[in-house]
């Protein structure tokens, strides 16, 4: 009878996560406040907002920077930071974590998000946003000096499994 019940508890936690995995995907906005379907592979890039069901990511800049007087990268590196404008679109406050939404690539090679890097750049993104508002900030981490492409993976929520894909040039 106990593993009975510890099997029914097992299953009800994994259908309970399953449940949490949002199926939230990403679409381009292509207009005035409108939106079009777009497949996993669709690729976002400056200026354009990815927009989920409950926020819209638009990366706004990107900039490289040698750090400040305590923040420095290692040698042969730099720190590279994206600028987004995160917009709440839903009725609901939505909390934001860069260290759990955002996901960084430099040339294919994963990197992690920095926080000497972030030192380097002004507001993070991370916080809590109103129902109808913004949050302007920089994901920021460290690369190669010579690389090339950078690409971010963003989700709605930690739990999503549907990233928009950013990707900028050098």
């Amino acid at each position: 009878m106990k593993k009975l019940m510890c099997l029914l508890l097992c299953l009800l936690m994994v259908f309970s996560l399953s449940a949490c995995v949002g199926e939230d995907t990403p679409s381009k906005e292509t207009g005035q406040n409108a939106a079009a379907d777009t497949n996993k592979d669709e690729l976002f890039h400056l200026n354009e907002s990815a927009v989920f069901k409950d926020l819209k990511f638009t990366a706004t800049e990107i900039k490289e920077s040698n750090g400040t007087d305590f923040f420095v990268p290692d040698a042969g590196n730099v720190f590279v930071g994206v600028k987004f404008e995160i917009e709440n679109i839903s009725s609901e406050t939505q909390n934001l974590s860069s260290l759990l939404m955002f996901s960084a690539y430099a040339d294919d090679t994963k990197c992690e998000y920095s926080i000497s890097a972030a030192c380097a750049f002004e507001n993070t993104l991370d916080g809590e946003i109103s129902a109808g508002k913004k949050l302007v900030g920089w994901y920021a981490v460290e690369v190669p000096k010579d690389w090339k492409t950078l690409e971010l993976e963003v989700q709605s929520t930690w739990l999503s499994n549907n990233p928009a894909r950013f990707v900028f040039e050098k």
